[in-house]
């Protein structure tokens, strides 16, 4: 009974000595083969700015050139014999911290990636150009408005209202934006959307919802997380006594989903 035991404890103590030697190379290597799918994919976005997608891939590529260059070593020789003069290094391996790094790389596998949403933008907090501060204004595009408007887009617009928010110096202005419908009572008029994207700066961790403030002609037919193509003129209106810049609508239309993200 007692030899029974002691070949148990050695094949336990075996398949500890060969997890902990394999892991790192197993980490290295699924954490590199995640970062090069998302890229065969087309998904890198979600998670980061398109500058960093190259060195991103460039990363995970070395990572499974070292995961390669580790597991092609020699294993190293481990004692297994509980003798401490038999000559053999000895290892006490802990198996338990690469069960913790396998576990964002499992999370990743099972969750993919999506963009966010307007629950996200809830939580965030959204930020109307012309009306409330918009944070890191440095890295939102400034435009001039002596060009045709028409061509302006989400991000200009952001970064037009942002430096000039007054509603007179847009008076008519044509407006041809799209984004997604988000309705947030506790931050516009009644009977008022707001059409937003997400500025991105770095990654998606410091994603910020923006957006124009839109009078809804749809008579409340427009859902969060809608897609919409907006066509029509920058006017004005009243909000808690504060003159504010609003879009009124022509054509209010649904679209097919598009990269929520600005960078």
């Amino acid at each position: 009974m007692t030899i029974r035991i002691e070949r148990l404890r050695l094949r336990r103590e075996r398949a500890r000595l060969d997890i902990a030697r394999y892991a790192p190379s197993l980490l290295l290597a699924g954490y590199g083969l995640f970062i090069l799918s998302l890229c065969l994919r087309g998904s890198m976005t979600l998670y980061i700015n398109p500058a960093y997608v190259l060195p991103t891939t460039a990363a995970g590529a070395l990572l499974v050139l070292v995961a390669v260059a580790r597991l092609a070593r020699n294993p190293v020789s481990v004692c297994t014999h509980g003798e401490e003069d038999c000559g053999c290094e000895t290892v006490s391996p802990r198996v338990w911290p690469y069960a913790a790094l396998s576990i964002p790389l499992l999370l990743a596998a099972l969750f993919p990636p999506q963009s966010l949403a307007a629950f996200s933008a809830r939580q965030r907090g959204p930020q109307i150009a012309g009306m409330t501060s918009i944070q890191g204004i440095s890295t939102v595009k400034r435009v001039s408005l002596s060009v045709d408007t028409k061509s302006f887009t989400m991000q200009d617009w952001v970064g037009a209202l942002s430096a000039d928010p007054n509603p007179k110096d847009y008076l008519g202005k044509p407006v041809l934006i799209s984004g997604l419908v988000l309705h947030s009572p506790a931050s516009m008029p009644p009977g008022y959307i707001m059409v937003m994207r997400y500025q991105v700066t770095c990654c998606i961790a410091d994603a910020r919802p923006v957006g124009l403030i839109v009078k809804d002609s749809s008579q409340g037919a427009l859902k969060d997380n809608q897609w919409v193509s907006v066509s029509g003129v920058m006017s004005g209106a009243k909000y808690q006594g504060d003159n504010i810049t609003v879009v009124t609508p022509k054509v209010i239309k649904p679209i097919k989903s598009q990269d929520p993200y600005m960078y």
